[in-house]
């Protein structure tokens, strides 16, 4: 897979804009909306260097990714 990959939201196809730290302050929140630029993943991974091993990732509503899978075009869809 490359670190150019983009990565998008399952809900209708968002993509992940951004990211945050949820009130624990440990647990990433992903932040999705209509924008055209998508993270790629090269750049999740820059931002999640610092994160602790058991940092668990959440949409922005704090509903836990269960997985992913990858779309036609090769981008990783957040489910």
């Amino acid at each position: 897979m490359s670190l150019d990959t983009k990565l998008f939201i399952e809900n209708n196809t968002q993509p992940v804009v951004a990211i945050k730290y949820a009130d624990n302050h440990v647990d990433i929140l992903l932040v999705a909306n209509n924008s055209n630029k998508a993270l790629s993943l090269s750049q999740l991974f820059a931002r999640l260097r610092e994160s602790s091993a058991n940092t668990i990732l959440f949409r922005e509503d704090t509903s836990p990714i269960f997985g992913f899978h990858l779309n036609e075009r090769y981008d990783i869809i957040f489910n």
